[in-house]
């Protein structure tokens, strides 16, 4: 709204912005008298960004936000409070409004045309001048403002960045000051989540310092050859593979999927492995293993954590796979002869029911045959269009790679579902291990 302007009643306040300091009353009570005296709510906008810069605001009471339009939304630069000057650059440069104004509180100010401003500042080279000089001091400290942020850019590169140098800027220009605020609560993100980024690579390192190395594997390599891969779809992740020698005669080999994704399923993956290794050396068979190590998880499971798994212990010198399934997928046998086995597997995960019971059932595996573990990852990969790779993908791919030495099929492997998946993010993590019967421990020797 436009109300009628009483010069002398604001002339005062006009005077103590800079530009205007030591002109005379008459000079500014002028320009004052050429203007209108305009009102704006809570809310509403003084200037708006990409607008024509056809006239300026001496705000006299009141303040407002300085906002910027991006692609990414509506970022605050900064906040002002009467007296202020405002759009007086876009006037006199004909540049396009770079930022929009928008009142914070009820707000009067006197609007300025282009032609009244102009006309003073010929009558007035000192309002000239001092704007100039204010112009000037501002690019001076955006450039400071720059460099220094491209300084602490340079640092954090550097992983030396310290929040200390923002102190630099702890005393900005009003222009600057939210800004600044906003340039230290984005470093204190970054740092926090280098943080955590740190603590999600000792997490990795933990667990990968979890799963077995192929030195295990020595006093076994002329019998059996075992491959693994796993891929957390985060960080961590809560899939498992375990191999190790039972005894001299006897290799383990197992594979789980905990529910859930992140440090909690990494956290029972972890407990999950360390309770299975300690059963599978001191229980009779793996079916009473699989019993005893559920009614431990169990037993004291307040978040109803539970991990499918799947274990085998084959017996070097005779083939046979002893093994017992807790709620996990079947695993593919790929027969030297070219079939490719499922078998049953429908039971309890561990952790669930504390009273359940694991049966401990065999196969025999001949020299040449191969037995592949996976988890879900694998299946349940979908592409741009939410189709699954499946089961039926799954084993039509194996029986494809089937010929491959074990480090190449499990490659392929993945390279094949990766390409299914395409630009879709992986949901669920990754693992697989592949074991392939050399030849029967008892046809070589008959010791390690």
């Amino acid at each position: 709204m436009t109300i009628r302007i009483d010069p002398h009643d604001i002339g005062e306040v006009i005077r103590k912005l800079a530009v205007f300091a030591g002109l005379a009353e008459q000079a500014t009570d002028a320009l004052v008298q050429g203007g209108a005296l305009v009102e704006y709510q809570d809310g509403e906008f003084l200037i708006r960004q990409g607008d024509p810069s056809d006239f300026a605001l001496i705000l006299i009471v009141g303040a407002a936000d300085v906002l910027v339009e991006t692609t990414y939304g509506t970022a605050n630069l900064a906040s002002l409070e009467a007296p202020a000057l405002v759009g007086e650059i876009g006037v006199f440069t004909n540049a396009g409004r770079t930022a929009s104004i928008q009142a914070k509180t009820p707000i009067r100010a006197v609007r300025l045309g282009r032609d009244e401003l102009h006309e003073f500042g010929q009558r007035n080279p000192a309002f000239l001048s001092r704007m100039m000089l204010q112009l000037g001091r501002r690019l001076e400290t955006v450039n400071k403002a720059i460099g220094f942020y491209s300084h602490a850019l340079a640092a954090l590169e550097r992983n030396e960045f310290d929040v200390k140098l923002l102190d630099e800027l702890t005393q900005p220009l009003p222009e600057l000051a939210d800004f600044s605020r906003s340039f230290l609560r984005f470093a204190q993100q970054i740092l926090l989540r280098r943080a955590q980024r740190a603590e999600m690579a000792n997490a990795r390192a933990i667990q990968a310092g979890m799963l077995p190395g192929p030195h295990l594997l020595e006093r076994c390599s002329g019998y059996v050859d075992v491959q693994a891969f796993m891929r957390p779809a985060k960080d961590v992740g809560g899939d498992l593979y375990d191999f190790f020698l039972v005894d001299e005669d006897h290799l383990a080999l197992a594979v789980g999927d905990v529910c859930g994704k992140g440090i909690p399923a990494a956290l029972f993956m972890a407990m999950t492995q360390l309770v299975m290794r300690y059963m599978l050396r001191h229980e009779p068979d793996v079916g009473s293993a699989a019993t005893a190590g559920n009614a431990l998880l169990a037993a004291d499971n307040p978040e109803t954590m539970f991990t499918t798994w799947f274990c085998g212990i084959l017996d070097l010198r005779s083939g046979v796979l002893s093994w017992s399934s807790c709620g996990h997928h079947s695993p593919l046998i790929l027969r030297s002869g070219g079939q490719v086995e499922k078998i049953s597997t429908r039971s309890l995960p561990l952790g669930i029911e504390i009273s359940a019971k694991y049966a401990t059932n065999s196969l025999t595996l001949t020299p040449g045959d191969r037995i592949v573990f996976f988890t879900d990852g694998f299946t349940d990969a979908v592409d741009g269009d939410d189709k699954r790779f499946g089961d039926d993908g799954l084993e039509q791919t194996v029986a494809i790679l089937r010929s491959l030495p074990s480090q190449d099929f499990i490659g392929k492997l993945v390279e094949r579902v990766d390409n299914f998946a395409g630009t879709t993010p992986q949901f669920d993590d990754m693992t697989a291990l592949i074991a392939t019967v050399v030849a029967r421990k008892a046809a070589q020797s008959a010791g390690p």
